[in-house]
């Protein structure tokens, strides 16, 4: 490959990664009041014309690069993932992805300059772009699965409280529905939210089962999926649900206490490396140095 091939397509790498980049700021904005509130309100001639817009040059390049970066086969999958990071959209993590990509080629593109520069091989050209942009999208690919992993953290570390507050408000006689809405009224977090939507999904007339089952889907924890199944199997069989609610907190606390316990077990191998390379050589050093200066202090 000549140098005037390699720079076209640098520029046009570089061209089409700006575009992308600016795209994605575009569709990263806050929405309007008026794009807020247009799915609650009745449709009219004036709505309409008031949403009705000209779309942009830049909405029209992601329009056309759309089809390329979305693989439809993946696309169910990509958003059950999404859902489990408590995120929604994959047209919007796609592009993303491909912002990813397009600055790994980047990065790819400045070391194959300089290894061009150096005297290398023009195919290491191609092959450190493409390096790159695959690095680029694994790595972002690898960033939705951590924040995943992380959420099914955080939701279990709250199953212990919320299953708690459901047994106190069964106990005290209020049905599974309204002790799942005081649920999310009074409590703050990840599995809070997810049981509002289990009871939008109530009220909008789907069985507590389905709803129960939708939350554990989501919330991408195993805690979380052994609760839901015991509630449900206790409302199946006419269990008597407090009992069943103070069983799970319970069970929910043992297993916090067993994860901290495991998290403690391995800090005690990281805790060896600061007294073995720093505390432990400071204090040979000063059960040394007095006996150093006795046998300086006879042998003068």
């Amino acid at each position: 490959m000549s140098m005037n091939g390699g720079g076209a397509l640098s520029g046009l790498l570089c061209a089409i990664g700006v575009l992308i980049l600016i795209s994605g700021f575009s569709r990263s904005r806050k929405p309007a009041i008026l794009e807020q509130i247009s799915p609650y309100i009745p449709a009219s001639s004036a709505l309409r014309s008031l949403q009705r817009k000209q779309p942009g040059p830049f909405d029209v390049i992601v329009a056309l690069l759309a089809p390329l970066l979305i693989d439809r086969s993946s696309t169910r999958k990509i958003e059950e993932r999404l859902i489990r990071a408590g995120k929604s959209g994959v047209e919007s993590f796609r592009i993303e992805q491909a912002l990813a990509t397009g600055i790994g080629a980047t990065a790819g593109l400045l070391l194959s300059c300089f290894a061009l520069a150096s005297g290398s091989s023009p195919l290491v050209f191609l092959i450190l772009i493409t390096l790159g942009a695959v690095l680029g999208a694994l790595i972002w690919d690898r960033k939705l699965s951590r924040e995943i992993s992380q959420r099914g953290k955080r939701i279990a570390q709250q199953l212990p409280a919320v299953a708690e507050l459901l047994a106190f408000a069964v106990a005290a006689g209020e049905s599974p529905v309204v002790a799942i809405e005081r649920v999310s009224r009074t409590m703050g977090g990840e599995l809070a939210t997810e049981f509002a939507l289990a009871l939008a999904e109530i009220r909008g007339g789907h069985s507590i089962e389905h709803a129960l089952r939708q939350v554990s889907n989501r919330a991408a924890s195993a805690d979380v999926e052994r609760f839901i199944d015991g509630v449900l199997l206790a409302i199946d069989r006419g269990s008597p649900l407090a009992e069943v609610l103070r069983a799970q907190a319970a069970d929910a606390r043992a297993a916090d206490r067993r994860q901290l316990l495991e998290i403690a077990g391995k800090k005690d191998v990281a805790m060896l490396i600061p007294v073995v390379f720093f505390i432990l050589p400071t204090v040979v050093l000063v059960a040394l140095f007095p006996g150093i200066q006795g046998l300086k202090l006879m042998v003068s």
